[in-house]
């Protein structure tokens, strides 16, 4: 089909409205290339401030991508540019350029879509204006475009950029050379310094008598007045500066995020109008709720104008959206933990995946950390020689270990290396942190060379990169910070290098100074190592392969009914890595966001598993997890004089940065008469001591009272909770008899935390985990007393607990079941053979040592069950309410106590907030007392309860009248079948049947 290139075509609104509310008529002009219309996809160009729609062919603006067999090809497309009514390149000028804002362009252009039918388009495409008239165009109309790509802009106009454009309004409403003026002035900011240094040196236009740059920035005003009308430039200059989708709320960046819009941001490193980190932050804000989204950037010294010059690198950028079949397939990047690389199966499952990947035709790059423990043995390696001991025992086990009985694998140059160092410690008796680091690196290296080696030994063609050619730091040793630009360049140099065919493998954790000093990225760091590299190489995804199935909903160590969770957010699992996740890296998902790289968690020992997916967001929302982090103090400051006193906070976190002290969790009234924070144990006495020095004049005058510390405390941090459903889990802590120290809610409401005992923390975990991810709630019962009754209840519910779990979501596990001389202790609940193991394995005991039990093994919802008939226990039932006991009990004697008893159990159990339950205390278990109760309640006046209150004496006398059997063996008969008391004289002498009445009587 013959390739379309149309002049100019005109369509006229004779009654446009602006949003300022001014009628005109509107001419909206426009041009087509390629492609007939509606023949092919179409891509709608916009042209930039002082553009037009000569897109491409002679004169084009953008002929270098826009064009037959270019990156955007008009044998596939049909190209479609309109002109910004008002620009002058087709005639049409508009003079009351205030009346219009970006929007209304935006509005035209749909207009215009609408009027040659186009419903759908295969992109919107533009640089500078034209990217924020695509921002606007997007947000209007949501789903319009398959593809959204601004290239240096944005949604908005930033106030640097509305800035420039109020000192261009200056230039062309008061200079005698509007256009001319404004323009030298623009080239300034469209230019960056580093770019006017390249180009002119200074150098001087010996002709003229001038430096070269002011020739230039005349000869670009001169230019632009030829051909560009002032009114053109004050429209176009005022729609530049009033970009901005959410002119009318937030809603339109939300619907943009949620439509099926894939954006594609492009951005300038050195861009002064539309910054790069603006660009990146909108990048990360759409990412969050889409993964729809990407970023690019042009690396140029140009600034913003490098979208009309860096053709190569647009062309790169753009070629994944307009010719994606052309594409090679895009890396996946392969972390390996050090569980991993354990000598036997670990290194083996590896060695079969890599080669597995390879066979499949997939491209990867693999990021190998340190083997097994490596870097703790070198760190006790190093300890050991500055402290003047024999290391060598140490050592020895060490290079064994590490050269796996593979002899063929020659780490001679690294164990030579290492022992050097070794030497020099110990010979110094101290190291430095640069020397440290250079000791470390050492893990990773051998790991690598190892790894290659037996690749390479199975056919699979390995190359080891060192990551101190590529990851560059600055010289913050135990803790580099990246310097992104140099580690972003030699990354892609290094892999564009590499032989085809090639797997290349890495060290993590290690880079380099610029002057090629080593350094580390601090511990877990090469999980950012492998992030940085996903970034870098744009890679389709990383798979971070560990020794667990992935993330879980807490730490199954801690938690065995733990959930593995499908898929997490970015969001959510930065939370988690910063909140303790182990096998996250707090740095890890910063750069995966950049650039919307799923993060996948996989199990090296698992082929069937498919990991927890990270990625923009996941498919359902609530609570994902509880995470840890252990080894804290509490710092709390005190002090009534604080209260009214402004930034408190702020005179505290200066206190703890200037000593490197950072802040987990901080909490406070708005009156600041009390902080609490979180700090490393390890750092609590120094941030005491800093913070004491910084209030030593409120110490004076006694405005602050104390600053103290509580020690061995730990925070758990609930991922995706708000405070809206937080007392469930909160008041299950309480009922265990935790409280927390402290908590506080994210900023964004989707997060709490609390800091509690480490004592507490295990069972805290518990009980909370079970509370929000309905698994089922553990009720732990102490049972006391097997006789008939007993027998039969504990029998009754080994027999029932899986129906109950079923039915109610409850698990009933007896952990203690106990007679007056022995208890049989099981803390993952006892079988049916109870009175077997009652008899071989019970011990003597104490109540106490119950409540110890119980405490060891952290175990929640306690309950406390006494089926005896034992005045002498009762007695302790006051010290099970307080060690977080719950009551049920058979026993009436509690009840039928002196009256100072009864009510001072009552104080207990209210001060604890526990229960007691004795329903068959009076009416074989009918709910009698419950009833009273509730009729209390509701104000009813109880006066008289006629019945029969002794089943006992009446089954005994039932008999007695009916057969002719001696009244002694009449009550054998009813003992044995479990009618009486325990002791039958109880029945008899009224003794029970009073306890009742007086039961009945104090209710």
């Amino acid at each position: 089909m013959k390739e379309t290139i149309t002049s100019l075509e005109i369509i006229e609104f004779p009654r446009y409205t602006t949003y300022a509310g001014r009628e005109q008529k509107i001419q909206l002009s426009y041009q087509l290339f390629g492609k007939p219309l509606h023949s092919a996809p179409i891509v709608l160009v916009n042209h930039a401030l002082t553009g037009n729609s000569n897109v491409t062919g002679e004169g084009g603006w953008w002929s270098e991508l826009v064009g037959r067999g270019k990156c955007i090809d008009t044998e596939q497309y049909t190209v479609l540019a309109f002109n910004i009514p008002g620009n002058g390149y087709d005639g049409f000028v508009i003079d009351n350029y205030k009346d219009f804002i970006a929007r209304d362009i935006a509005r035209i252009f749909i207009m215009g879509l609408e009027h040659l039918g186009i419903e759908k388009l295969y992109a919107v495409i533009g640089g500078s204006l034209g990217g924020g008239l695509a921002w606007e165009i997007a947000a209007l109309k949501p789903g319009l475009t398959h593809h959204l790509i601004p290239v240096a802009s944005d949604w908005k106009s930033t106030d640097w950029l509305i800035a420039n454009c109020q000192i261009q309004e200056q230039f062309l409403v008061n200079s005698k050379q509007p256009v001319h003026d404004a323009r030298m002035h623009a080239m300034l900011c469209y230019r960056t310094p580093e770019s006017f240094k390249q180009r002119f040196k200074r150098s001087t236009n010996e002709e003229l008598q001038v430096f070269n740059v002011e020739s230039w920035l005349t000869h670009h005003g001169k230019k632009l007045q030829e051909r560009f009308q002032l009114s053109a430039y004050k429209l176009t200059n005022q729609l530049l500066k009033t970009i901005d989708i959410t002119r009318e709320g937030e809603e339109a960046f939300e619907e943009l995020q949620g439509s099926s819009t894939h954006v594609h941001i492009i951005g300038v490193d050195s861009d002064l109008f539309f910054t790069a980190n603006e660009n990146r932050d909108t990048y990360r804000q759409l990412a969050r709720a889409s993964s729809k989204v990407t970023y690019g950037e042009i690396r140029s010294v140009h600034g913003h104008d490098a979208f009309l010059m860096e053709f190569e690198q647009l062309e790169h950028l753009l070629k994944p959206v307009f010719d994606p079949d052309s594409q090679e397939s895009r890396w996946k990047v392969l972390k390996f933990g050090g569980h991993s690389l354990s000598n036997g199966n670990g290194i083996n499952r590896v060695l079969d995946i890599i080669k597995h990947k390879v066979a499949a035709g997939d491209r990867i790059a693999v990021v190998l950390s340190a083997r097994e423990k490596a870097t703790d043995q070198l760190e006790k390696l190093l300890d050991l020689a500055a402290r003047g001991m024999d290391y060598h025992i140490e050592w020895d086990q060490f290079r064994t270990y590490q050269q796996y009985g593979q002899s063929e694998v020659d780490l001679s140059a690294e164990f030579a290396e290492l022992s050097r160092l070794l030497e020099g410690v110990a010979l110094l008796g101290d190291y430095s942190a640069r020397i440290k680091d250079q000791v470390l690196a050492h893990g990773e290296l051998i790991s690598v060379r190892m790894i290659s080696s037996l690749l390479n030994s199975r056919d699979v063609k390995a190359l080891m990169l060192d990551s101190r050619k590529l990851i560059i730091t600055d010289d913050t040793f135990g803790n580099g910070k990246l310097i992104e630009g140099l580690s972003r360049e030699n990354t892609e140099k290094a892999f564009a290098a590499l032989p085809k065919g090639h797997v290349p493998l890495i060290t993590g954790f290690i880079g380099a100074t610029e002057a090629g000093e080593t350094t580390t990225l601090g511990r877990n760091g090469s999980n950012y190592t492998a992030a940085l590299l996903a970034n870098f190489l744009d890679a389709e995804e990383l798979q971070n392969y560990t020794h667990v199935d992935g993330i879980y909903t807490a730490n199954p160590h801690l938690v065995p009914e733990a959930k593995k969770i499908k898929q997490l957010s970015y969001e959510e699992a930065n939370e988690l890595a910063n909140f303790g996740t182990s096998i996250l890296h707090a740095k890890t998902i910063i750069p995966l966001l950049e650039k919307n790289i799923p993060l996948r968690i996989l199990n090296t020992f698992n082929d069937d598993n498919q990991g927890t997916e990270i990625k923009a967001s996941s498919e359902q929302e609530g609570i994902k997890a509880i995470s840890v982090i252990e080894d804290e103090a509490l710092i709390v400051l005190e002090g009534r004089g604080l209260l009214g006193k402004v930034g408190v906070d702020a005179r505290i976190f200066r206190a703890l940065s200037q000593h490197g002290i950072s802040v987990s969790t901080i909490s406070q009234g708005s009156s600041e008469r009390g902080i609490g924070l979180v700090v490393k144990a390890t750092e609590a006495d120094l941030a005491r001591k800093a913070i004491s020095e910084a209030f030593e004049d409120e110490f004076q005058s006694r405005d602050i009272n104390t600053v103290s510390i509580v020690r061995d405390v730990a925070i758990i941090s609930i991922i995706g909770m708000d405070l809206s459903t937080f007392h469930k889990p909160f008041n299950a802590l309480i009922k265990n008899q935790i409280q927390p120290l402290l908590f506080n809610n994210a900023v964004t409401g989707k997060n709490v935390g609390l800091v509690v005992k480490k004592s507490d923390l295990h069972k805290a975990i518990n009980v909370m985990h079970g509370q929000i991810f309905g698994i089922s709630k553990k009720i732990n019962l102490a049972v006391f007393g097997h006789g008939q009754v007993g027998g039969a209840l504990i029998d009754q519910l080994l027999e029932s607990v899986k129906s109950i779990e079923t039915r109610k979501g409850i698990h009933l596990n007896i952990f203690a079941l106990a007679n007056s001389s022995k208890v049989l202790l099981k803390h993952s609940g006892i079988q049916g053979d109870w009175k077997d193991q009652l008899v071989k394995s019970g011990e003597a005991y104490s109540v106490q040592d119950i409540i110890d039990y119980a405490e060891k093994y952290h175990l929640e919802n306690l309950i406390a069950i006494d089926n005896t008939a034992s005045e002498s226990f009762v007695a302790h039932y006051p010290e099970l309410v307080q060690n977080g006991f719950d009551l049920v009990s058979s026993n009436k004697i509690a009840n039928t106590l002196d009256y100072t008893f009864y009510a001072e159990l009552r104080d207990v159990l209210a001060d604890h907030q526990k229960t007691y339950l004795y329903e068959t205390n009076v009416g074989a278990g009918l709910p009698l007392i419950d009833t009273i109760k509730l009729l209390h309640l509701s104000g009813e006046n109880i006066t008289r309860i006629k019945g029969v209150f002794s089943g006992s004496l009446s089954y005994i006398f039932n008999i007695f009248s009916e057969q002719d059997l001696p009244f002694s063996e009449i009550v054998k008969q009813a003992s044995a079948g479990g009618y009486m008391e325990p002791d039958p004289r109880e029945d008899l002498s009224g003794n029970d049947v009073g306890r009742k009445l007086l039961i009945l009587a104090r209710e």
